[in-house]
């Protein structure tokens, strides 16, 4: 693995390809990504690329196929009459969707044997108590990823949202594009596409803009992310029981501060590099801790993945015929409100094991999408109560105050979920959450204290001070202040300053070295 953070990735790989895509033509640029994308990957995956090779040709073929048949209904449908053009197009949808179903169990079959294998046939062995062998299998690095992306691509064409690429080379970077195969974000056909085909004109204010993300997203990554990782791993890392329940707490909080810095950090280099080529990236986060519900959390964190469950899997089962038949049974059993709340909550149940299982192998991964599953069910189910309790205790749930209490409430939740996710196994989420309660252990926070953190006072204050930063950002953004445009209309000689100013402040406050380690990327593990 090379990560995005890296010396190597940026002179080597990036800036190379930076240089050969800004000399190359207008027609000839995409192709600089290209080979600069398969050369990155060659590297990074060890030479593991026969898998993402095959999900390319995959989805081309497929990809013409439907399109072939969207192609031969248009014309025959003009041939006959309205009444035999429905009979025609069921016909027609038949077809698509065989070739559709091959192209899905393709890709689909791939990452589950290749990233599952080994948990399906460990489950499989638990249950039977059967003494079953590990199966010595390679996950290809991005596979999580790029299989999203390559069953977006041949449904949206099934679903004639757009034509079939006829160049096979193109698709092969649309799955292997160096800024998104590691961590996404899962950029479909329709965000890309068009701007491999045309190349934005070279534009400075492209490149201001896209350091400046740069810079800021390696402030929360190297700054902050990989410097709390090393608190969040003693604390998790061979779990101690008789910890005091304070530093379980905190270390919950840490590793949430990590995840969040790291993984939208890295999404914000993604986003700077790629504008400084003139692509401009689907958005895949928006301020999450803001959110007052967990619905909104979940717009706003990890967008593009939940775009891709709600269009590839919620849509699909919510009109699919077993789901119709509820909703039409709840319609006649519940009023307007549950009739309609009854056959969502089903499909979203899809949704939310598809969110944990995709995020990893493990049980652990599955409860931890279920979690917020079922907490939302919950407080969908409750709505109609709690306005009316809302009602009679004359709380104004459009108040500022009961908005601050809606965040913090939802951040409460999203730190457990953020327990289930981090913990070694399930049963360690167990031991954390009887530590917090029967030992809650405060004199282990005072100055002195041997608490085995890993950390000392000048990271502490670094952590502070940046956490308050990021928060402050957040929250004029948030009132629709865009920090980055402010700084962009400066003056030259100013921009330059604050840029020289924060790279000095990554290289003197970064944390890197033997007593920081190298963390790797979080999300490129999924």
């Amino acid at each position: 693995m090379i990560p995005y953070n890296t010396f190597e990735f940026f002179l080597l790989y990036f800036g190379v390809t930076f240089v050969i895509y800004t000399i190359l033509p207008k027609r000839a640029k995409w192709c600089a990504l290209l080979a600069g994308s398969l050369f990155y990957y060659l590297f990074a995956a060890n030479g593991h690329i026969i898998c993402l090779l095959v999900s390319a040709i995959s989805i081309w073929l497929v990809g013409l196929a439907i399109q072939k048949y969207n192609d031969e209904f248009a014309l025959k449908k003009k041939e006959v009459d309205r009444s035999e053009r429905k009979a025609l197009k069921e016909q027609y949808k038949k077809k698509k969707k065989r070739v559709l179903n091959i192209g899905i169990i393709i890709n689909i079959g791939l990452l589950l044997v290749l990233k599952y294998g080994n948990f399906f046939v460990g489950t499989f062995g638990s249950i039977f108590r059967l003494d079953v062998p590990t199966l010595h299998l390679v996950q290809p690095l991005g596979i999580s990823f790029y299989t999203l992306q390559a069953v977006s691509y041949i449904t949206d064409v099934y679903r004639g949202k757009h034509e079939a690429c006829k160049n096979p080379f193109k698709l092969t970077l649309l799955l292997s594009f160096m800024l998104t195969i590691m961590e996404g974000p899962i950029a479909r056909w329709e965000h890309l596409g068009h701007q491999f085909e045309e190349p934005k004109k070279f534009n400075f204010n492209d490149i201001y803009l896209g350091a400046q993300l740069v810079l800021w997203g390696l402030f929360k990554k190297v700054v902050i992310a990989d410097r709390v990782s090393s608190l969040a791993n003693n604390i998790f890392d061979d779990f101690d029981p008789t910890r005091p329940g304070v530093i379980v707490f905190l270390g919950i909080l840490c590793y949430t501060l990590q995840l969040y810095c790291d993984f939208s950090g890295i999404m914000d280099v993604i986003n700077g590099l790629a504008l400084t080529l003139g692509i401009e990236m689907p958005e895949n986060f928006r301020r999450p801790f803001f959110a007052k519900s967990i619905n909104e959390f979940w717009q706003r964190w990890h967008i593009t993945l939940g775009q891709w469950l709600r269009d590839y899997i919620f849509y699909p089962v919510s009109l699919s015929k077993p789901m119709m038949k509820l909703s039409k049974s709840a319609r006649k059993k519940f009023d307007s409100y549950y009739a309609n709340l009854i056959p969502t909550a089903a499909a979203l149940f899809f949704v939310w094991f598809g969110n944990g299982l995709w995020h990893g192998s493990a049980w652990k991964y599955i409860v931890y999408g279920l979690y917020y599953y079922v907490l939302m069910m919950i407080g969908q189910f409750c709505e109609p109560i709690s306005k009316k309790v809302c009602g009679k205790l004359k709380i104004n749930r459009a108040s500022k105050g009961f908005g601050y209490f809606q965040i913090f409430r939802t951040f409460i939740i999203v730190n457990f979920g953020m327990l289930i996710f981090r913990a070694e196994s399930l049963a360690d989420v167990g031991r954390a959450v009887g530590c917090m309660f029967s030992n809650p252990g405060f004199s282990a926070l005072t100055v002195g204290a041997k608490n085995g953190l890993g950390l000392d006072k000048l990271d502490y204050i670094i952590l502070i001070v940046g956490t308050i930063l990021i928060f402050l950002v957040g929250l004029l953004r948030e009132k629709g202040i865009d920090v980055g445009r402010k700084i962009l209309s400066l003056p030259f000689v100013v921009k330059l300053v604050l840029y020289l100013a924060g790279a000095l402040i990554l290289i003197v406050f970064g944390a890197y070295g033997e007593h920081y380690g190298a963390p790797d990327l979080l999300y490129a593990n999924f």
